[in-house]
């Protein structure tokens, strides 16, 4: 509809299908020759052209136009055939016409007939008739996509030019706003070529061709030191003498070839002695014959980026290694878990007055010390937690000082334990790590032999030093460990416990020992004091608060506890031969029916055909084809009910952890004694 016209003139008819565009003239045959030759060179023009009456129909259009809308834009209404719409687009030009306007202009973004997307210009004159009445508008629509692509190619270069810039430092930006104002002022090429040289936050350096500088930018002044003053017209001694042969090779290819050197990485010297990586790109310029001059040289400092990509391939080989680790810990664990499942049984299995009682319960021993072990290797594999439970020490420190005494032949080990038993909140890996590492430091310090007196006693009454949390009067056990080497000087013994601080030579120490036992210590709640002078020898004595527990683990060759029998019917599913074997083993001595299955299918089949026929399930973490947790999910889907004890040769933490969270009923650690399995299936089926 007309928008806002009191008076108009009646519509023109639609013409024909493809009708060019309208244009009136003397109906003589030199105005109908003209005429057509008019409306032929509309239709050959690149700039597409409609006419639209006040009802804003399409009454005419050249070729153009036909490509952009198609040929059903005859007759259509103008916002309908280029828009889809219903009605007039904002912006109308050819309203802006109708309203008393001399010209409308507007710009819009089009669908074309073929179905892409273009930008439109749009010019709209007025159609008069002989009496100067408006009776519709001629419209031109021309096609400004490249231009708006370009603008918006001007526009997405310069927003990453912003955030480049506002990546620079303060000083760069404030030497950038000098730079600028100087080229806003320079009149003459030379001027504006160095405003463009010193706005660079690369160093940059023009050498002539026997390799004197020219030039040196201010950036390389604050990157490597020199002045300008203090190069020019010499060369600069930056390069390191291990480096000249391999940039000489690169020169002499820019010199004689023109060859373009592109970041290429070296090193280079500051002028208080640093060494710098650098990345260099250089090329060969020219005087104004056109005879090669000198050389354009860029280096940019990149060392922090070669740090981080150390720091990266670290971490990507520390990973490697932790991968490593823990999948030797977990193969390590299985084999461990065939060796005490059979020690187990055959421990239950011999009389209290057989000969082989001692020795089976030393291979339990044994096996049990080799599991920890691993239980390192998955601490640093998988960064696991440690496990704080009441300890006896008098025991680690028992074992731990026969194990010493065995490496350490020169060093004689007195051994002064309370007669009361010791039971200390600890964890046992990391009481073993401090016991060890201060062996190790007082062996160090007596290389020619000595006496080593490691003594454990009720430390009543003791307070800890400020920083040491815990409740008031909390109990402490005192562990001593004094040697007779020639003792720390009094210098240096406040500093003995800071990371990375030695006394000994280069690559014979690297000062983290006594820092963990540091930490360890303080870690448990205890605290640690040193005393020691020239010639005496030291002692440490380290206080870790007493377990209000009476219970403590300790391994022994006491006979084993009667076993408590057990009913049920259990799954067990692991892909290991050995532990399927040794597993059932165990669980029918102690009165459970068991089925096997040695993949997560055949779990999954074995216990879809009859869920109700299982009491328990006990499930490896890791198999192949369908993981443990796969196999749980599925588990619980078929019966949400069922008790389900993961088992696994890598420790509770990782997907073990996401298992355990999902409500899996219990967890036991590879390898298990009969014991420790006879007590986790009774706990979770009586859960």
């Amino acid at each position: 509809m007309n928008q806002g016209h009191s008076e108009r003139a009646p519509a023109r008819g639609v013409p024909d299908k493809g009708e060019a565009m309208r244009i009136d003239h003397p109906k003589t045959e030199e105005g109908l020759r003209m005429k057509r030759t008019f409306a032929a060179l509309i239709d050959e023009m690149d700039i597409a052209m409609w006419e639209l009456d006040l009802d804003y129909r399409v009454l005419a259009f050249n070729r153009k136009a036909r490509e952009i809308y198609g040929e059903k834009a005859q007759g259509n209404f103008c916002y309908n055939a280029a828009a889809g719409r219903d009605t007039i687009c904002p912006d109308c030009p050819a309203l802006m016409v109708y309203e008393g306007a001399e010209s409308g202009r507007s710009e819009h973004r089009r669908r074309k007939a073929d179905g892409t997307h273009i930008y439109i210009d749009h010019l709209a004159t007025p159609v008069r008739d002989d009496a100067g009445r408006v009776v519709g508008a001629l419209v031109l629509i021309i096609d400004i996509t490249r231009y708006k692509c370009m603008e918006e190619e001007v526009k997405r270069h310069r927003d990453e030019l912003e955030k480049i810039v506002d990546r620079r430092t303060r000083d760069l930006r404030e030497s950038q706003n000098r730079y600028r104002n100087l080229y806003r002022e320079s009149k003459r090429a030379e001027e504006i070529y160095r405003s463009l040289l010193n706005s660079s936050a690369d160093a940059i350096v023009v050498y002539d061709l026997n390799g004197n500088a020219e030039f040196i930018s201010p950036s390389f002044t604050r990157i490597f030191g020199w002045t300008f003053e203090e190069v020019r017209g010499r060369r600069i001694p930056f390069m390191p003498e291990c480096e000249r042969e391999r940039t000489m090779a690169v020169i002499v290819d820019l010199l004689a070839n023109g060859t373009p050197c592109q970041g290429f990485e070296t090193r280079r010297n500051t002028r208080d002695g640093r060494t710098l990586d650098v990345s260099i790109s250089a090329s060969r310029y020219f005087d104004d014959h056109g005879r090669p001059a000198g050389l354009l040289v860029i280096l940019r400092d990149i060392s922090e980026k070669k740090r981080m990509e150390a720091q990266l391939k670290h971490a990507e080989r520390m990973e490697a290694i932790g991968t490593l680790a823990g999948g030797i810990a977990h193969d390590f664990n299985n084999l461990m878990m065939g060796i005490i499942g059979n020690v187990s049984l055959m421990a239950h299995e011999v009389g209290p007055d057989s000969p082989h009682r001692d020795r089976l319960a030393k291979i339990e021993k044994l096996i049990q010390s080799g599991s920890r072990l691993t239980t390192q290797l998955l601490g640093y594999a998988r960064k696991g937690r440690y496990e704080v439970r009441p300890l006896p020490l008098n025991h680690v420190v028992r074992d731990t000082a026969e194990a010493f005494g065995r490496t350490r032949r020169q060093i004689a080990i007195d051994l002064c334990l309370s007669e009361i038993p010791l039971t200390v909140e600890a964890d046992e890996t990391q009481i073993e790590q401090v016991l060890f590492n201060l062996y190790i430091n007082a062996a160090d310090a007596m290389p020619e032999g000595g006496r080593l007196v490691i003594q454990t006693d009720p430390a009543p009454g003791v307070r800890p030093p400020l920083g040491v949390a815990g409740p008031p009067g909390r109990p402490y056990i005192r562990l001593r460990i004094a040697d007779t080497g020639p003792g720390i000087d009094e210098g240096i013994i406040d500093r003995i416990f800071d990371p990375f601080f030695t006394t000994k030579p280069a690559g014979k120490g690297t000062g983290l020992g006594l820092a963990s036992v540091y930490g360890i210590v303080r870690g448990h709640g205890g605290f640690i004091e040193v005393s020691s002078a020239p010639g005496e020898g030291a002692t440490f004595d380290i206080y870790l608060p007493a377990s209000e527990s009476r219970r403590a683990s300790a391994a022994g060759a006491d006979a084993p506890p009667p076993l408590e029998s057990g009913r049920g019917r259990v799954l067990l599913v692991d892909d290991e031969e050995l532990v399927l074997e040794v597993a059932t083993q165990m669980l029918e001595k102690l009165g459970y029916e068991v089925r096997s299955a040695d993949s997560g299918a055949a779990a999954i089949a074995m216990f879809n055909n009859d869920p109700s026929a299982f009491d328990l399930v006990i499930l490896d973490m890791i198999l192949p084809g369908m993981g443990g947790a796969e196999i749980f999910n599925r588990l619980r889907e078929i019966r949400p009910s069922v008790r389900v004890l993961l088992s696994s040769g890598y420790s509770i933490d990782g997907q073990a952890r996401e298992i355990m969270d999902k409500g899996c009923n219990g967890f036991i650690q590879k390898p298990f004694r009969l014991e420790d399995l006879a007590n986790k299936v009774r706990k979770v089926l009586r859960a």
